[in-house]
């Protein structure tokens, strides 16, 4: 056979392969199926409900109307209402309510598409995020990317409520969870780092905090898990606190007395967070202790003048202070509730194996005996500055 027949061969080949090949997943058409955009979880308030019951919602978007430009009414591309439906059901179990969702559609759903997770946080008190996304971290079709948040308040309602800007709440809510949103108060997270959060036994998760509003949902602060259950929450400030300790990357503005003249404001950006750990021996003690440096610019200022180049050690220390006293919160606040979300248990873990072994089983008492130090170094980097007159 030549060249050019065993090429012609294998053209034909692959043009078989090709006509007679299924269209998507499964060999199912992409109009067989409902993507699912975002799920609900939210308890029941009526009486003579099993407490183990608890409301499942999920988000379709229609299609139709997903084009955008509704003219001058301010309709939603493709006709009147809203781009997406939402449908409910009572259930005990994850996979049964879907079922019983499946019963009202005329399309298989589809969870491969999931943007969003959003529990309620008096049910994820109860029942536990553990349980309740059992079904979800079974699924390989699941995205990990998916964003997964507590929320203050019903869950179903932000599934109802058009956002101001996207054209999906699923849209605008995992906006607002990621990076982009540039948010220090906010905690970043997915349904991934949930579940190595979760498996570690070094660390306890934390997730994103949501409350709906009449208008848009707010964020800021974060929720505490112990054992797979709702606990306490996080301040927004606390939450910035555990970022920085995390080494989360983070951007944000704090505002200081101004060393020149008391009781008068300045604004500074501080960046370029760096957390170290490490054990030491203070006066025959280990105590955990946490380094922290950065770099603030100044930004707005009370008055009309600026800090002077000469008040730079007096800025320098007031910038370190106030960071250092939200951190001490942070950590004040973790051993308060008895929940490692620092990762101390982590570090202990990977550079103190033998100690660990002997104090993992009762962590969470030796966890809040444990001393933890803060130490916090800020530089003013001085590449925009002001002086004053």
């Amino acid at each position: 056979m030549t060249a050019e027949s065993k090429k012609a061969c294998l053209l034909g080949a692959l043009l078989l392969v090709i006509l007679t090949a299924s269209g998507c997943w499964g060999g199912q058409e992409l109009n067989a199926r409902a993507f699912v955009t975002a799920v609900a979880f939210d308890p029941i308030t009526e009486e003579g409900v099993d407490p183990g019951e608890f409301l499942l919602g999920v988000q379709i978007p229609i299609p139709a109307k997903m084009g955008g430009g509704g003219g001058d009414s301010g309709e939603q591309g493709g006709g009147g209402g809203p781009p997406f439906v939402v449908f409910e059901t009572t259930t005990k179990m994850v996979s049964v309510g879907i079922r019983q969702l499946q019963r009202q559609l005329d399309r298989e759903l589809f969870f491969g598409h999931t943007q969003l997770f959003l529990i309620n946080a008096e049910l994820a008190a109860t029942i536990g995020v553990d349980q309740l996304m059992d079904h979800f971290k079974r699924d390989f079709r699941v995205q990990r990317m998916a964003r997964i948040a507590i929320i203050d308040g019903e869950a179903r309602a932000i599934l109802n409520t058009q956002p101001p800007i996207s054209q999906t709440p699923s849209a605008y809510i995992e906006n607002l969870l990621s990076p982009q949103s540039g948010v220090g108060i906010n905690y970043i997270s997915d349904f991934g780092r949930f579940l190595v959060e979760q498996s570690d036994d070094g660390i306890e998760p934390v997730l994103p905090r949501l409350k709906p509003g009449k208008e848009a949902t707010v964020t800021g602060g974060a929720a505490v898990l112990k054992n797979g259950k709702f606990v306490g929450w996080l301040s927004n400030f606390e939450t910035r606190g555990l970022n920085i300790i995390l080494n989360q990357r983070i951007r944000s503005n704090y505002e200081v007395e101004c060393p020149l003249h008391p009781g008068e404001s300045i604004v500074v950006g501080v960046d370029n967070f760096h957390s170290r750990h490490q054990l030491r021996e203070v006066n025959g003690q280990t105590v955990f202790q946490i380094k922290v440096r950065g770099q603030f610019e100044t930004i707005e200022f009370s008055d009309l003048h600026g800090p002077l180049e000469a008040l730079q050690g007096d800025l320098e220390r007031g910038v370190s202070a106030v960071v250092q006293r939200e951190l001490e919160q942070t950590v004040r606040r973790a051993q308060e509730l008895g929940v490692d979300f620092l990762g101390v248990g982590r570090y202990l873990k990977s550079y103190k194996p033998e100690w660990w072994r002997q104090v993992k089983d009762n962590w969470a008492e030796e966890f809040f005996a444990l001393p933890i130090e803060v130490e916090v170094e800020m530089e003013w980097a001085m590449t925009i500055r002001r002086f004053g007159g």
